[in-house]
Parts: C-alpha cells; sequence; structure tokens
C-alpha cells in the first residue's frame, strides 16, 4: 500500500547551532476531506491570549510531501494542531487549507494512531471539546506559517 507522508521544517532560532526543526506527519488518506470550521483555529488563538495552557505562534517555514503519490489538492497555507491530554496521551494534525473548503486535516501525529478510529466526528469533536473545556488539555499549541 502506498503512503505519504509531510515532514515540516520549522525556523531556527537565531541562537541556536542546530539546523531546523523537523516534524513529520502521516497522509490521514480520507475518501472525503475532513473539513475543520474556521472559527476553530480562531477561537483557540483567542483563548491563547487568556489562557497558559494555549499557545500560537508561527514558525513553519516548509512543508515538504514525501511519498508514492500526488495529493489531492493544492494547500494555500498549513496550520498544526498539537495538544496534550492531561493523561499524558500527545496528538497532533497536520490542517492545509485548499480554495472554497476552507481548512481541512490533511494529517496526523503520531503515527502510531489507529487511523480507522480518526472518524470525521471524532477529530470535531477534540477540536470542540478543546475549546468548550480548554482546562481538559495540559497544552494546545497551533503553529502556523
Amino acid at each position: 500500500m502506498d503512503s505519504m507522508f509531510y515532514k515540516i521544517i520549522f525556523k531556527a532560532i537565531e541562537n541556536v547551532e542546530n539546523e531546523n526543526l523537523i516534524m513529520s506527519f502521516k497522509d490521514l488518506d480520507s475518501i472525503n476531506p475532513i473539513a475543520i470550521p474556521s472559527e476553530f483555529i480562531k477561537k483557540l488563538r483567542d483563548l491563547s491570549e487568556d489562557l497558559e495552557n494555549i499557545i500560537h505562534f508561527q514558525n513553519i517555514e516548509e512543508v515538504l510531501i514525501i511519498g508514492n503519490f500526488v495529493p489531492k489538492y493544492n494547500y494555500n497555507y498549513y496550520l498544526i494542531n498539537l495538544f496534550e491530554k492531561l493523561n499524558g496521551e500527545k496528538q497532533g494534525y497536520l490542517i492545509g487549507n485548499v480554495n472554497k473548503l476552507g481548512d481541512i486535516i490533511i494529517g496526523v501525529w503520531p503515527f502510531n494512531q489507529l487511523l480507522l478510529e480518526l472518524t470525521p466526528d471524532v477529530i470535531i469533536n477534540t477540536f470542540d471539546e478543546m475549546i468548550k473545556s480548554p482546562n481538559n488539555y495540559r497544552k494546545i499549541c497551533i503553529i502556523s506559517q
């Protein structure tokens, strides 16, 4: 079975001698795009102004698509949503913006997630919970380009 990955390259910090940091996401490979309402990201950004466990910053330098086939869409920009639940479970979504579709989930982290369990309802409910009950999370991070 063919697989596709997204390699995210973050901007290096001037004072750090190391190269840029890299994070990889596995392609969600859903038949229909999983759209994230634009107000979810905006609400998380707004919450980051008041809550210490939510942060938002710009740091995506480049997104490389690695795999055996061509992605279904051309993306205008990318966002990353990383979060840690109170039980220590860490997850993340790579979001791509597509003309006429808006923000859609295109990748997941970590790779060992059971993709069959990540239905559109599960993903939308997770975003909804982050907004309505942000204290159920140790950390929520939105990274943009």
